[in-house]
């Protein structure tokens, strides 16, 4: 029997009452009723049920009006639910879907990271996509936002890539749109965008072969900068890691760095074993009980400034990042040593398994990682000697040497 407005006002048991053309009146309670439409969908067959509004805010003959315009789009072959997330993924703009995703993971990075990409994508790819809709954004239009700075900045070019490519991504998990991912790289973008003959790929690691060279030649350098990338590549750290190193965080007596989660990329505490190569560039620094920092900047109070180990490279005439270096130690424990994948990995501080097998190695492998870290000091400084020239010049004093 169809429902009338008095017999709704009426109905206050829990259910699903039935009306005429698939509407029904969903009651949880005398104060929460909702209409929806209950169809068998052209598309895979199966029964759905459709939402089409709450009562009374949706009166009886409105519901009917709609029941009757949904029953149309069945008859035609159309899947009203269907049609509708098409329509609601059509109103999720790039800029829409881009920041959803920096929400969804900014618990997982730290500030700074979280800055670079909103003020990257908001610079650069909002612009020029940022109001299309995230399911019709095409390959032109990301090489529309690329070409400007492929040639001309290209470690941005590839960061901005990046970042819309993992946001495409997101929205095709989620069903917003369908299709290859028009911003990835390889056997894609590669194809279509130049390579650049002219200037030199920013993030291009040093080959493990020449490494002991430059080291010869970075000892050369008499600054606290030198000192720093020093003690980065030996450790294989991360920029931001080595350049905020503090005194509180090393442990001299029992060879280890500690650094904080709150510095660590994964957000999680991350300890290095330092070789006795290491603790000589700690030792050489002479910077500790002046300052906080391991590597201060021009005043005590403040570190190096962040751009300080790049200008350095420059100056040296190289073109790798100081991030690099950590590919140059990957490749080299991969093709030189029979140390572990595994161990590899947990020295660069990368996650490694999922969450299961994680949860039955509760250690951070510090004592295996040892000879790891050892054996690849030794190589990186295999051509340093105490006979080198500026060594001899700023050797330590006894004392300083035996900081703890």
């Amino acid at each position: 029997m169809p429902l009338n407005q008095k017999v709704i006002a009426t109905i206050t048991v829990p259910g699903v009452y039935q009306d005429k053309n698939g509407l029904s009146l969903k009651v949880r309670s005398a104060s929460s009723k909702s209409w929806i439409f209950r169809y068998t969908s052209p598309s895979d067959g199966e029964r759905h049920d459709m939402g089409v509004g709450a009562f009374p805010e949706v009166s009886l003959t409105d519901a009917r009006k709609k029941a009757t315009e949904l029953r149309a789009l069945v008859n035609k072959g159309i899947d009203p639910l269907e049609q509708r997330k098409e329509a609601s993924n059509a109103s999720v703009t790039f800029e829409d879907e881009a920041l959803t995703f920096i929400e969804r993971h900014r618990a997982g990075w730290s500030d700074k990271h979280a800055t670079q990409w909103l003020n990257s994508l908001t610079e650069y790819a909002f612009p020029v996509i940022g109001k299309l809709p995230i399911g019709s954004v095409e390959t032109a239009d990301v090489i529309k936002v690329l070409d400007p700075i492929w040639l001309e900045k290209p470690e941005t070019a590839r960061r901005v890539r990046n970042r819309m490519e993992r946001v495409f991504d997101h929205a095709k998990a989620y069903e917003r749109r369908d299709g290859e991912n028009p911003a990835r790289l390889k056997g894609h973008l590669q194809n279509l965008m130049p390579k650049n003959q002219n200037t030199v790929k920013q993030l291009e690691s040093m080959e493990f072969s020449r490494l002991p060279s430059f080291m010869y030649v970075l000892e050369g350098e008499d600054s606290r900068t030198a000192r720093c990338l020093q003690f980065l590549i030996l450790t294989a750290c991360r920029t931001s890691e080595a350049l905020g190193a503090k005194w509180e965080e090393i442990d001299m007596i029992n060879r280890v760095w500690t650094i904080p989660a709150a510095r660590m990329k994964n957000g999680e505490e991350h300890q290095v074993p330092l070789s006795e190569e290491a603790l000589q560039v700690l030792r050489d620094t002479g910077s500790r009980g002046r300052s906080e920092y391991v590597f201060h900047g021009p005043r005590s109070t403040s570190m190096l400034p962040d751009n300080s180990l790049r200008r350095l490279l420059r100056k040296l005439g190289e073109h790798c990042t100081p991030h690099g270096f950590r590919s140059t130690f990957r490749t080299w424990a991969d093709e030189k040593t029979a140390f572990s994948f595994e161990l590899c990995e947990i020295s660069l501080a990368h996650v490694v398994g999922n969450t299961t097998s994680r949860a039955y190695v509760r250690g951070n492998q510090l004592e295996k990682r040892r000879p790891l870290m050892a054996r690849w000091s030794k190589y990186a400084m295999e051509r340093v000697t105490p006979q080198h020239p500026v060594m001899a010049k700023k050797a330590v004093p006894e004392q300083s040497a035996r900081l703890q």
